[in-house]
């Protein structure tokens, strides 16, 4: 058993998972990482056919004021280039280059709906007071990635500076977590206009985050090699500290009063703490707690019939065929692009999409 004794575990490989392990790992802890798949990375995945990279997850990385702090903490180089949103609907795709762009998506939408010039005044008006938003939230370096200990030049001519506007912008950031459906319902009375432009989103998605979409799109970027290639960067990490990986691996028990995990070929390992990066429905089903304090076996046992009875979140299932058809839209395409493309409108404008199903 000494063998398979850590200071932490870590189930699931994704990219959580992976962060956690490096950061632990470099940190001078003995840890595992466990992962079921035979890759790390999860949903950040890349696989190559026929000398073409097909991204089995994310298409494109947002930095968010997150990732490049935390590659150039882990002191990771990775070679990326700009990943431009592109939306289109029908024979229009607009390059969103810049802020400016902006003003050519209104010009785009009054083009569609311009019976609609007034409503989308209104919501391209939204739009910018949430980019302005964006700018003071991520408008210093991240600080968990800081020494704060040792640079105090950050602290007194950026950190504390930054910090009262950043109070003031989250008070009105948590004002707008209505859903963007209802929200748009307020100020949009066109049901084809209002589905157009909460198209790129999932359903019930909070109004601050799917408005700012411009500032997000401006913000991704895509490693050379695929977004892969960020999975793999950190796991080599990981390895490099000392960290050790288990793939291939699943976690079939989580045997809390003992501090142990077994495996689904009955190996057991030891840990004083355990970090779950996998499912929590998984974890709620197959983990032991009788034997612990009965307020925390009560408390997990509430906490496991509200999480199985909820429906999860939304999923993303990805298709992948060859094609020798070329897309048909005015204007040239960028190398790197995620493509948000509406083929027709006209239903749109007859029922709207609320009203129908798929």
């Amino acid at each position: 058993m000494a063998q398979n004794k850590y200071n932490t575990i870590i189930v699931g490989g994704g990219i959580a998972g992976l962060t956690s392990a490096a950061y632990l790992s470099r940190a001078g802890q003995k840890i595992l990482l466990i992962e079921k798949n035979k890759e790390c990375g999860g949903l950040v995945n890349t696989f190559s056919r026929d000398g073409f990279h097909f991204d089995a997850g994310v298409r494109a990385l947002e930095d968010a004021g997150i990732i490049f702090s935390m590659l150039k903490d882990l002191d990771i180089h990775l070679e990326v280039v700009k990943s431009p949103v592109s939306p289109g609907i029908e024979n229009e795709m607009l390059h969103i280059e810049d802020l400016e762009s902006i003003q050519e998506y209104r010009e785009l939408l009054t083009k569609l709906y311009p019976e609609s010039e007034e409503e989308i005044d209104a919501v391209i008006q939204i739009i910018r007071k949430i980019m302005r938003h964006m700018d003071v939230l991520y408008g210093i370096e991240n600080p968990v990635f800081k020494d704060l200990k040792r640079d105090t030049t950050f602290i007194f001519k950026k950190l504390l500076p930054w910090l009262p506007k950043f109070i003031f912008t989250v008070g009105k950031i948590n004002r707008m977590n209505l859903p963007v459906e209802d929200y748009l319902e307020t100020i949009v009375k066109n049901p084809s206009l209002k589905d157009i432009i909460s198209q790129h989103f999932f359903k019930n998605t909070p109004t601050f985050f799917a408005l700012s979409y411009f500032s997000l799109y401006l913000d991704y970027f895509y490693p050379k090699g695929g977004v892969g290639k960020l999975a793999d960067a950190v796991k080599t990490k990981v390895i490099e500290y000392g960290g050790e990986i288990k793939t291939e691996t699943i976690i079939t028990e989580v045997l809390a009063d003992q501090h142990r995990v077994r495996d689904h070929k009955q190996v057991i390992y030891q840990y004083d703490n355990l970090i779950w990066a996998a499912d929590l429905k998984t974890l709620y089903r197959m983990t032991e707690t009788e034997s612990l304090d009965p307020k925390i076996h009560k408390k997990f046992e509430d906490t496991k019939i509200n999480l199985l009875n909820n429906r999860g979140g939304d999923s993303v299932f990805l298709y992948f065929w060859k094609s020798m058809s070329r897309l048909r839209v005015s204007g040239k395409l960028p190398m790197a692009i995620s493509s948000i493309h509406r083929p027709n409108s006209v239903w749109l404008k007859r029922t709207g999409r609320s009203s129908t199903s798929c």
